[in-house]
């Protein structure tokens, strides 16, 4: 095997401190996604976020110094990629409204198909006898709903200044999530199913001009 020519300096490019950290978080949070979705919230523990993680209980307590703590901060890693994935799809320009409001539907479903909202329906299920998680997540909820709405409405700027758009945009959300909660209870496909049925439904919602504040 042929090494390096002596002659031709090798150089090998190291990590700064607040890289090594940077990459050390990353990977708890990463770790933690998974447990969360195999496990349960109930079920999951910090040794077993650390095993799988690679690094060590001392870099996790430096991290994150409890477990809720330490989930809430994964789905946030976890919206916030998700969120970047969404701003990075502008509408079309030239697009027909209907378009637009069909592309706006796919990209919603395909946002509550992802694993942000099954990790989040098992936080619900735990922080309804968790007050410490119940407030925590009430608040990363409320946020994360703002981003939601708040890129319908740059989707949407025909229907968004109208006083019922909120009403008709909760609507839509919700029936979202009502069918990615049939998934969650492990009827699996059947979201699938029964999405294109949904979709013509909303679609139909959406093509109506919001009057109810």
């Amino acid at each position: 095997m042929t090494g390096p020519r002596p002659d031709v300096p090798t150089t090998r490019t190291r990590r700064t401190q607040a890289e090594r950290r940077a990459a050390t978080r990353t990977a708890l949070l990463e770790a933690c996604v998974d447990c969360l979705l195999e496990y349960g919230y109930t079920r999951l523990t910090t040794a077993a976020v650390v095993a799988r993680a690679g690094v060590s209980r001392g870099a996790q307590a430096h991290h994150f110094s409890t477990k809720t703590e330490l989930v809430v901060a994964a789905l946030r890693h976890l919206t916030d990629r998700l969120a970047a994935e969404v701003a990075g799809r502008p509408r079309r320009q030239g697009a027909e409204p209907a378009a637009a409001r069909g592309e706006l539907l796919d990209l919603l479903w395909a946002v509550h198909s992802d694993r942000v909202f099954p990790a989040l329906m098992e936080l619900w299920a735990a922080a309804r006898t968790d007050a410490e998680l119940r407030v925590t997540l009430a608040e990363f909820e409320r946020e994360l709903t703002r981003q939601i709405v708040g890129h319908c409405q740059r989707q949407l700027p025909e229907l968004a200044g109208y006083p019922g758009f909120g009403s008709v945009l909760a609507t839509v959300l919700s029936a979202l999530r009502g069918l990615a909660m049939v998934e969650f209870l492990g009827r699996e496909g059947e979201s699938e199913r029964l999405w294109p049925g949904v979709y013509a439904q909303l679609l139909i919602l959406l093509e109506r001009e919001p009057t109810v504040g």
